[in-house]
C-alpha cells in the first residue's frame, strides 16, 4: 500500500490531500496542464514532454502516465460543433503512424466557416471508407460543393452519394503537370530547345486559365490554349484534354467566388498539426483521436468564424482556467476583423 502526503510550503504540515492535485492523481494540475499545452501546440514526443515537465515542474511522470493524461474517450468520428455550416467544403487525407502502423487521417473542412467539420483515423483509406466518412458526417448538413484532389473515387462519392458539385483542386492538378513538364520534357533529349520553349509558353497560358477573373475570361483563355495544343508534348496534352472533357469541374471557383480553387486551407491546417518531415506518431488510436479533437478546437478558436463566447467555451474545454484576456491574442487577424464586424452589427 502506498500512502501519499503533501507538505504545506507555509507551515510545513502534512495532509493526505492537496487542492492543486486532483483525486486519484499523483501530480499537480499544473503538470498535466503543461503536458496538455505541449501536446497541443508543439511537436514533442512523450519523452520530450517528460523532459519539459522535469525541467519546468520538477516532476517526471512515466511516459505511459503522460499518454493516459493526453488520452480521452472520443467517438469514432470526431465532430466539431459549429453554429452553422456553409455547404462549401474541402476534403483531404494525410497518413499518420499509430503504434508503429500506417494509418490515415480523414478531414472535411468548412471553407467559409474556416474550421474543420469532422475528422477520423482509419487503418485503410479505401473508397468505401471515404464514402462512409463523408456520408455519415454530412448526412444532415447542407452540402453544395466539395473540393478534393484528383483521386478517381471522389467524383462518384460527391456527386452520386452526396448530391453535391465536385470541384477539382487546381493546385494538385497543376503541380502534377509541372512535374511532367520538368521530368518528361525539360530533361528529355526527345525535344529540341525550341519545342521545350513552346511547351513552357503554352503551359503558362494554360495555368492562367485557372486564375482568370471570371468564368467567361477563363473559357476564352482555355479556347486560346486549345488553338495551340499541337505545341504541347503528349505528356502535357493529356492535362489539357482532361479539362476539355469537363471544364466546369475545374472552373467551379470561377462561377462562385465562395468556392476555393484549391484545398490549401486544409493543407495548411495539416501543416500546423504535424511535423514538416516526420508524420505525426501516436502510441494508440485513442491518443490520436483525442489529439484530433484538440487540434480541431484550437483551429476553430484561432480562425473559425464563431463568437467570442463560443471561442471561450471551446478554449475552456481544453484549458479550464482560460480567461478572455488570454484567449484574445490567439485570434488571427481575419478573425479579429470578423469579431469587430460582429461588434459593429450588434451595436
Amino acid at each position: 500500500m502506498r500512502v501519499q502526503r503533501y507538505s504545506c510550503n507555509r507551515c510545513g504540515s502534512f495532509t493526505p490531500t492537496h487542492p492543486s492535485v486532483e483525486d486519484n492523481h499523483r501530480y499537480p494540475r499544473t503538470a498535466s496542464q503543461l503536458a496538455d499545452s505541449v501536446d497541443i501546440f508543439a511537436d514533442a514526443s512523450l519523452e520530450g514532454i517528460q523532459d519539459i515537465l522535469t525541467v519546468h515542474r520538477g516532476v517526471r511522470p512515466a511516459d505511459q502516465q503522460i499518454h493516459n493524461c493526453l488520452t480521452e474517450p472520443t467517438a469514432e468520428i470526431v465532430e466539431n460543433d459549429l453554429p452553422v455550416y456553409s455547404g462549401v467544403y474541402t476534403y483531404d487525407e494525410q497518413y499518420l503512424t499509430v503504434n508503429g502502423n500506417r494509418a490515415y487521417r480523414l478531414t472535411i473542412y468548412d471553407e467559409l466557416m474556416r474550421a474543420p467539420v469532422a475528422e477520423t483515423i482509419v487503418g485503410d483509406c479505401t473508397k468505401e471508407t471515404v464514402r462512409w466518412f463523408l456520408t455519415t458526417v454530412l448526412e444532415e448538413k447542407p452540402t453544395a460543393v466539395i473540393t478534393t484532389d484528383g483521386r478517381s473515387d471522389y467524383p462518384e462519392i460527391v456527386e452520386d452519394d452526396l448530391g453535391a458539385v465536385h470541384h477539382r483542386c487546381n493546385f494538385h492538378f497543376i503541380k502534377n503537370g509541372e512535374k511532367s513538364l520538368h521530368t518528361s520534357v525539360f530533361k528529355s533529349v526527345r525535344y529540341t530547345d525550341t519545342e521545350k520553349l513552346q511547351a513552357a509558353i503554352v503551359w503558362s497560358e494554360f495555368k492562367s486559365v485557372f486564375a482568370a477573373p471570371s468564368y467567361a475570361a477563363g473559357l476564352r483563355r482555355f479556347e486560346a490554349v486549345l488553338d495551340k495544343i499541337e505545341h504541347l508534348p503528349s505528356e502535357l496534352r493529356t492535362y489539357v484534354e482532361q479539362v476539355m472533357e469537363n471544364f466546369d469541374k475545374f472552373a467551379v471557383h470561377l462561377r462562385d467566388e465562395s468556392v476555393p480553387s484549391t484545398t490549401n486551407n486544409l493543407e495548411r491546417y495539416y501543416g500546423h498539426t504535424k511535423p514538416t518531415r516526420i508524420k505525426r506518431r501516436f502510441r494508440s488510436l485513442q491518443h490520436g483521436q483525442a489529439f484530433l479533437k484538440r487540434q480541431m478546437y484550437v483551429r476553430t478558436i484561432k480562425q473559425g468564424l464563431i463568437s467570442r463566447n463560443k471561442s471561450l467555451s471551446l478554449g475552456r474545454e481544453l484549458f479550464p482556467s482560460l480567461s478572455v484576456e488570454q484567449l484574445q491574442p490567439l485570434f488571427t487577424d481575419s478573425k479579429q476583423r470578423y469579431l469587430s464586424w460582429r461588434d459593429h452589427d450588434v451595436g
